[in-house]
């Protein structure tokens, strides 16, 4: 951050001076730097409000567990935890008390009531680094910490972070703790990046690698020390010598005495801004500086504990009795002798599979839970507080209505689109054709934005491969300011309909067109150029209970379109490329599915699909007649060579022509074919004379067949 911003060391600069303006005027026993002077009995009241970052796991910590935890923290930023006691006898009266007061916010910043709990659905809970600190309370009004699943590449290894005041002052938007749910409340990791926030460093230093130097804290009263690695309270830790032998400072007092102080000669081991796992105090001297960065206008620090915020986010009032929060997860899918894909959205609407909906209710002491569902559920009215498991006989998007009730109300939440029931009946199979067109065209092609976020699928007019202005698109440009917006591991699905393709034999392919662009990632503030957006192409055959995946495109090959820094959008033949996945044997039945799951990532742009076709040759067909014959051209558009593939009839004739717009015939030929064959005439693009839309036409059995060939 400091290369970043290099203002830092400035402000850092002034809050060592501020810090050793105030300790002039503090007065004690033991040295100036070393207590609160008796005079200063203020107390800080601080607000809070908890983040929890989840996708329904162990993270979704339970409200009772959030309000008891942040109790501890208050306890120990008053120097009441009981644990104080094991401090060994060098340190006793060292121990300080910092005057700190936390409290969870009653009100908040929209000034609605609270108990100072919110929760966000995000896939940045297993990603996790400055990009999951969603939806910050202002930072000068609040204290936010948000609690994740796990950490990503650039804090692997860590229990939480936080930053000191100065960053703060520089990057408000990473202002706060983030800390894994886990350590909620385990060996004070919360009051130590608490610490942080209130500008106290490790024991050893400014740095995170303890054990390799002996280092210092600008604090007086925390010997100097190498620091510890986790170690819990073990003799060798707490009586660590290696640092602080013959530890002496000199003072003036406020009278102009001199005073010596011969500090311990051994490390504060268990302070708790060490990392032994036995982290029992902070010392009166920490004290003195976190109070200091409270008093000071830095990151906002001194506008916590005024009268007026303290009254604009009731942090000091008792917590409101608020109704509760209806909200529910899908789970796995139970039944069929099998373990479904984890978060089961999809099932055929008659599988022996069903769908599982988790109560999730929060924000108060639920009494009773209702449910209804649409869509001929098995189920459809349940009084559960825990899950109902159900079935539906209407294909189609299924509604839930949750009621969740507690002593203070009743909340209601109404999904219209909260899982799809789909039907069986086949769209089609050998020499199926679906262009998108139009948007009825996919009204049987469900989208699903799981996290309901800007990454999502669409159907999309504007764009097209073969002009008929309509596609399926993915967006992935991202439109905010990239603070909180990162979409890497982020993930959408988007549905066909049922195919028949039983009893077909040798090669069979689904073939698309596909165009896509990427950002150039580091100039838009990503700080990488690799294109990490991705394409999965999956197949069921037991109506959605387990998925494979059959191909897939990703990184480079997917931004066939190059480099573009604005949101893209395809404006010619050319930005399209032809796509083949190979359809194995094994998903060749009366009824598959297929599934487009997107993943966008750090540096990609927009993406868009279009003319999919199911036929034996691994070529993207724009456009297929099935009145006669099986008809189709690719590649399309087309740059150099390019096929007629078609379906020869019983008479084993067929006659192809190409014409211009002005009716000018360019290309004509005659062929005897063996009777019902696939046939493949490979073309060059030297026998049409310029760029631009031509009419080919074919003629089998009698059969008149009409296809647009676009040229480049």
């Amino acid at each position: 951050m400091v290369k970043q911003h290099p203002e830092i060391l400035q402000y850092e600069a002034q809050f060592e001076q501020l810090i050793a303006n105030n300790l002039k005027h503090v007065v004690g026993s033991v040295g100036s730097k070393t207590t609160i002077s008796p005079s200063d009995t203020t107390l800080f009241d601080i607000p809070l409000v908890v983040h929890v970052v989840h996708d329904y796991g162990a993270e979704f910590l339970a409200d009772d567990d959030i309000y008891e935890a942040v109790k501890y923290w208050a306890v120990v930023f008053m120097g009441a935890n009981s644990d104080t006691s094991g401090v060994i006898a060098p340190f006793k009266k060292y121990i300080g008390n910092a005057r700190i007061r936390l409290h969870l916010a009653t009100i908040d910043p929209s000034g609605h009531p609270t108990k100072g709990v919110v929760r966000h659905r995000s896939y940045l809970t297993s990603n996790a680094d400055d990009q999951a600190k969603l939806e910050q309370w202002p930072q000068n009004k609040y204290i936010n910490v948000w609690f994740i699943r796990q950490f990503g590449a650039s804090a692997a290894g860590a229990a939480a972070y936080a930053i000191y005041p100065s960053s703060a002052a520089m990057d408000p938007a990473s202002d706060g703790v983030i800390c894994l749910y886990n350590y909620l409340n385990y060996d004070k990791c919360v009051p130590h990046e608490l610490g942080h926030v209130l500008n106290l460093q490790h024991v050893w230093g400014n740095n995170n690698s303890p054990g390799t130097a002996c280092g210092d804290d600008h604090v007086d009263d925390t010997p100097p020390t190498m620091g510890h690695s986790p170690s819990g309270c073990t003799a060798s830790a707490i009586y660590d010598a290696t640092c602080a032998g013959s530890y002496l400072k000199h003072y003036t007092n406020i009278s102009g005495a001199d005073s010596i102080e011969d500090y311990p000669d051994t490390t504060n081991a268990q302070n708790i801004m060490d990392y032994t796992y036995c982290q029992e105090m902070f010392t009166k001297g920490q004290c003195v500086r976190m109070r200091t960065a409270l008093t000071s206008a830095t990151a906002g620090r001194n506008n916590l504990y005024s009268a007026g915020n303290l009254a604009a986010t009731g942090a000091t009032a008792p917590m409101p009795d608020l109704p509760p929060v209806a909200e529910y997860s899908v789970e796995r899918a139970l039944g069929g002798g099998t373990a479904t894909d984890s978060r089961c959205y999809f099932l055929t609407f008659n599988n022996v599979g069903s769908f599982v909906f988790a109560n999730r209710s929060w924000n108060d002491t639920i009494t009773s839970v209702k449910w209804t569902f649409s869509n001929g559920a098995s189920t459809p009215t349940a009084s559960s507080m825990s899950s109902v498991t159900n079935k539906f006989s209407v294909p189609g998007w299924v509604t839930v209505n949750q009621t969740a009730t507690s002593n203070a109300g009743t909340n209601t939440y109404v999904n219209a689109r909260a899982v799809y029931a789909a039907d069986t009946a086949v769209a089609g199979g050998y020499g199926y054709a679906q262009n998108f067109s139009t948007l009825a065209s996919v009204s049987n092609w469900p989208m699903f934005n799981f996290f309901e976020n800007q990454y999502k699928w669409n159907y999309y007019t504007g764009a097209s491969a073969d002009g008929d202005n309509g596609c399926v698109m993915y967006r992935s440009f991202d439109t905010t300011a990239k603070i909180t917006a990162t979409p890497a591991g982020d993930h959408d699905d988007f549905y066909t309909p049922a195919f028949d393709l039983s009893g077909i034999t040798g090669n069979f392919y689904m073939n698309f067109n596909t165009s896509a662009a990427r950002t150039s990632g580091s100039g838009l503030g990503w700080g990488t150029t690799i294109v990490t957006d991705s394409l999965e192409i999956d197949a069921t055959t037991s109506g959605g209970v387990r998925w494979t995946k059959i191909g897939g495109i990703s990184g480079s090959s997917l931004s066939n379109a190059g480099t573009i820094n604005t949101e893209f959008k395809p404006t010619s033949a050319s930005q399209w490329v032809s796509r083949s996945i190979n359809i194995p044997a094994a998903y060749r039945t009366g009824n598959t599915f297929f599934r487009f799951r997107y993943w966008p990532g750090n540096a990609g742009n927009n993406f868009y699909m279009d003319n999919l076709h199911l036929m034996p040759f691994a070529a993207a067909v724009n456009e297929l007649s099935l009145d006669g014959s099986s008809f189709g051209i690719y590649p399309n558009p087309a740059s150099n060579q390019f096929s007629i593939v078609y379906t020869a009839g019983t008479e084993g004739f067929a006659r192809l022509s190409i014409k211009d717009l002005t009716g000018r015939v360019v290309y004509d030929s005659k062929k005897n074919c063996t009777p019902g064959t696939q046939v493949q005439e490979l073309l060059d693009r030297s026998i049409v004379p310029y760029a631009g839309l031509y009419l080919v036409t074919l003629i089998v059995d009698g059969h008149v067949s009409t296809q647009k060939l676009v040229v480049y």
